[in-house]
């Protein structure tokens, strides 16, 4: 009868081994398939920024051309050609320059933004496969306790045999 315990008891550690070991192995593969999912949720985000980005340079380009040809409408009707005109033309360029470049600068730091979050993401998924390999019943936990239970098992033979 004890014969049958014990074996009852290994094959629990065994099963319990396979268990964890196949819990982990599905934790690990659902973080990876998570980190998957959020890089291609940022990849679409990176995308949109630079899109957006494109039609706000478009956008401000055009206004800017718009802007000059009414300043320069304004300036000849006026008779105002010249010096002041010059300038205010250099001004409309200028402030074109200084936009884009600050768009430009906005894109970039969004797509810096992403690029952290995608090492946060791969950081945080690697971590959970870590955790949930770390709770897994290891081969030596599993030993131990088959061990214990066939030292068990002869403690109570040679108990019984010396009664």
């Amino acid at each position: 009868m004890c014969g049958v315990m014990e074996g009852l008891a290994i094959f629990g550690a065994v099963s319990t081994l396979v268990g964890g070991q196949q819990q982990a192995s599905n934790v690990a593969d659902a973080s990876a398939e998570n980190v998957v999912a959020q890089y291609e949720q940022n990849d679409v985000k990176a995308e949109q920024i630079i899109d957006s980005t494109s039609v706000d340079m478009a956008e401000r380009h055009k206004q800017a051309m718009i802007d000059q040809a009414e300043s320069r409408a304004i300036a000849g009707e006026s008779g105002a050609l010249g010096f002041s005109t010059d300038r205010m033309m250099a001004d409309s360029y200028m402030q074109l320059g200084q936009d884009i470049m600050s768009m430009e600068q906005n894109k970039s730091n969004q797509l810096a933004q992403i690029d952290v979050d995608n090492k946060s993401i791969r950081a945080k998924g690697q971590s959970q496969a870590n955790t949930a390999y770390n709770q897994a019943p290891s081969v030596v936990d599993t030993g131990l306790q088959i061990a214990g239970t066939v030292a068990k098992a002869y403690q109570t033979t040679e108990a019984k045999t010396l009664s």
